[in-house]
């Protein structure tokens, strides 16, 4: 089986967009056909957060249930926190949600499909693999 994509909710965000960003529902899709697509708990309560509707809810809810869920162990905890701070230390600031999804990202060694820049600069000085599609 090909590598395993997280998917963050930058992206999915952009794949559910009414118009716009075709390059974006082209990957997810084929991700998504291919069984590859991923998700954690983070990037759903994310998702959820931002629904403006009881359909729009469900429709995510319906969505998850295809996809690999990764879960969040309390030694991912630990080992964001440890990234976060090895972050700041090379003067780098993001998210705790940011930093616990590289996390997972990194610690089941899959790749991570992003439309947020905090995750290149993540990138740039940790082992988190990107997903490039452009």
């Amino acid at each position: 089986m090909s590598e395993l994509v997280l998917i963050d909710t930058s992206t999915w965000i952009c794949f559910f967009a009414r118009k716009g960003f075709n390059e974006v529902k082209k990957v997810v899709s084929l991700l998504l056909d291919d069984d590859r697509a991923a998700i954690s708990g983070p990037v759903l309560l994310e998702l959820v957060q931002g629904v403006r509707t009881e359909k729009e809810k469900g429709d995510i809810q319906d969505l998850i249930k295809g996809l690999h869920w990764l879960t969040v162990s309390d030694t991912h905890w630990h080992k964001a926190a440890d990234l976060a701070f090895k972050m700041r230390r090379k003067g780098v600031t993001t998210s705790g949600v940011d930093t616990i999804i590289a996390t997972l990202a990194i610690e089941y060694e899959c790749l991570l499909l992003h439309r947020d820049s905090d995750y290149e600069m993540i990138a740039k000085h940790s082992s988190l693999r990107c997903y490039k599609y452009i």
